[in-house]
């Protein structure tokens, strides 16, 4: 398909621009559509696209149903449950990460033991939005519509037209329900200890338009709740853990908590407190190769009058053109597993990144080993290229078989580029590039042992072993580490694209557009661009979180919510600066996949891709730092974790330094 560019004059549109052509995904593997089906997605959008459900983003859990409905949503820095059963009506649960659990773990073998070796947020209720007309009605629940930013859901009485809807958005300072002919109450697993209303202390009633609750948790927390229909809002103390209105009730009903109960803090989330976002967008360009702007964008319903407040991760913080930063309000909330958040005024958010990192094929001014060096190096090259090929890269699980071809891709590109690395043996090198095609041709060809499909539900490329026996696979969904159900596809394709990018540059004219739209079409499950019309944008990578997510579609729910997985663990000295060969230790299979990426985008040339590789990149180098490997001047990790130098296993809701 072809696609009419959208480039800014100075440079490159990289949410758009990344792809001359858009090649249909079911002429290179047959279509299925996926077992699992997102039983709470309910949009209306004419455009597919805008129809595709999200399987590895920060709101794909609200797309099913999960053990006892404990899979948290986490916009950060509130973490969210829908309709959970921890006491009171159902509705919207929300929890702010004051009380976390950390542990200990002792010695093992020559690691030290750690004082902090884990930290688990707590499963509780401060504060739920709900009704009394659902004290035995399970109401319906809807994902009316989401985009990269923003979701938008409705809880609906079964018997009624009466609703709440709960827009969401990443890093929202308000939790916002829109009430619809329903009578508010609001329910806490703690106990209000003190609640006045428009500034008046009465005793158990109280009528106004903005209420301050005072709970009896260990950090004795403050909220706010602001009513901004038309008429007053009245709620009636009923025992310690709940506040019911009087009547049914329509308007905006908003919830925010009050960093440290200060008055500094109430009076920027009163500025604020009637605007929020419906909706999102991310943009991004280049003007040079090493220089890139990104923007987080939303749009808002509400107040015209007010600004948005969002709270902004310390990354963001970092990045922020000088406009944006100026509208930073001190506010300071902890997120769930990052550190703290500072809330920002805007609706709209401009990052720069202006030294993109300039990754090639091989490190840059390569140091030729000596003569005996070499000498012992080529031998065992020798013996790579003299092994038997498919033993290696035809196995039953693809992520393994990947592996093996990247370690011969990489043999290829060594021998065939002789006068960088000093490793010269012509026949060695026409050999070891031979052989390997011969192994990658029946991936290109789908004749592997595990073969791929391309999804109509959820958009994206599957492989067959997780799928059920009626559909060819085994019927386990954790099969080839739950690649059928979205898990770890960056990881996975990483080593395809890394090999695919080598062979094309060492041979470009070998099978030419069987590799491109092969190629193409797994980088575009895990990172398709905007306009893709097959896939869908963006699968694992994270504009606002800045890194990519592994976890997919999990049958129970993802409890912990997205997780990064494993974090392997590597020491450098406090002094020394990280490089892309550090970001492959730190965690290398997501790098993998963007460095595949790039090369990739060097071997066809493509300049928009090779910029969107870079960036993203560049972003997770700056991540890297502030939330997986902790330097000692770490400013978003307790002082004992960092002590750990790296998180281990990294979630939303759980940072775990596992032995």
């Amino acid at each position: 398909m072809e696609k009419e560019s959208r480039a800014p004059a100075d440079g490159h549109n990289l949410l758009v621009d990344t792809f001359s052509t858009y090649d249909a995904p079911n002429a290179v593997f047959p279509a299925i559509s996926h077992p699992f089906l997102p039983v709470y997605a309910d949009s209306h959008d004419s455009d597919p696209k805008k129809n595709t459900v999200p399987t590895n983003a920060w709101h794909s859990n609200l797309f099913y149903p999960s053990a006892e409905n404990l899979a948290p949503t986490i916009t950060d820095p509130y973490i969210l449950r829908f309709l959970d059963g921890y006491g009171g009506n159902p509705g919207l649960s929300i929890h702010q990460s004051a009380d976390r659990v950390y542990g200990e773990y002792p010695a093992v073998n020559d690691v030290p033991p750690t004082q902090a070796g884990y930290m688990i947020n707590s499963v509780v209720v401060d504060l739920r939005l709900t009704c009394t007309e659902w004290a035995n009605v399970r109401p319906d629940l809807k994902v009316t519509s989401w985009d990269a930013l923003t979701a938008n859901v409705r809880l609906a009485s079964p018997s009624s037209e009466s609703h709440i809807d709960f827009p969401l958005a990443r890093g929202m300072a308000y939790v916002t329900a829109l009430y619809q002919g329903l009578t508010p109450n609001v329910f806490t697993q703690h106990a209000i200890v003190e609640v006045t209303a428009d500034g008046q202390s009465t005793q158990d009633t109280f009528t106004g338009h903005r209420f301050r609750l005072k709970m009896n948790d260990p950090q004795s927390s403050v909220y706010l709740i602001y009513a901004l229909g038309n008429q007053p809002l009245t709620l009636t103390r009923s025992g310690f853990s709940n506040l019911v209105a009087s009547a049914p009730y329509d308007g905006p009903i908003r919830i925010a908590k009050v960093p440290g109960g200060e008055s500094q803090a109430e009076e920027v989330l009163d500025r604020s407190r009637g605007v929020w976002a419906t909706a999102g967008q991310v943009t991004a360009s280049s003007s040079t190769s090493n220089a890139a702007t990104y923007t987080l964008q939303w749009q808002t319903s509400g107040s015209q009058s007010q600004p948005l407040l969002n709270y902004a991760y310390a990354h963001h913080l970092h990045t922020l053109d000088d406009a944006t930063r100026s509208t930073s309000t001190g506010v300071i909330l902890d997120s769930s597993t990052k550190g703290p958040m500072t809330a920002v005024l805007g609706s709209q958010w401009t990052l720069n990144e202006p030294e993109l990192l300039d990754v090639n094929w091989l490190p840059p001014n390569p140091k030729v080993p000596e003569t005996a060096v070499v000498n012992e190096i080529m031998s065992a090259l020798e013996k790579d290229v003299a092994s038997n090929y498919t033993n290696a890269t035809m196995l039953e699980d693809n992520y393994f078989s990947g592996k093996g071809l990247q370690k011969f891709a990489m043999v290829a590109l060594v021998l065939n580029r002789p006068d960088e690395t000093g490793l010269r043996n012509p026949e060695l090198a026409e050999t070891a590039l031979s052989q390997l095609k011969k192994a990658f041709l029946p991936y290109l060809r789908n004749t592997q042992e595990d073969p791929f499909s391309y999804d109509n539900v959820y958009r994206g490329v599957v492989a067959r072993s997780g799928l059920p026996q009626e559909m060819g696979g085994t019927g386990d969904v954790n099969a080839g580490f739950g690649h059928s159900y979205y898990s770890d596809h960056h990881y996975h394709h990483g080593y395809f694209i890394v090999t695919a990018a080598i062979i094309h540059y060492l041979d470009p004219e070998w099978m030419t557009d069987d590799i491109k739209s092969w190629t193409e079409v797994m980088i575009r499950d895990v990172n398709a661009p905007e306009e893709d019309p097959y896939f869908a944008p963006f699968r694992n990578w994270d504009w606002f979180a800045g890194h990519s997510w592994a976890g997919g579609i999990k049958v129970n729910g993802a409890l912990d919510g997205r997780d990064q997985e494993s974090i392997p663990e590597v020491y450098m000295s406090k002094t020394e600066r990280i490089t892309l060969t550090d970001l492959f230790l730190i965690y290398n299979q997501a790098i993998n996949f963007y460095y595949g990426m790039r090369l990739w985008a060097l071997a066809t040339q493509n300049e928009a891709l090779r910029d969107l590789a870079s960036l993203q990149l560049t972003i997770m180098k700056r991540t890297t730092y502030e939330y997986f490997w902790m330097l000692d001047n770490n400013q978003n990790r307790p002082e004992a974790m960092i002590k750990n130098k790296v998180v281990g296993i990294f979630f939303e809701h759980k940072i775990d330094y596992v032995r």
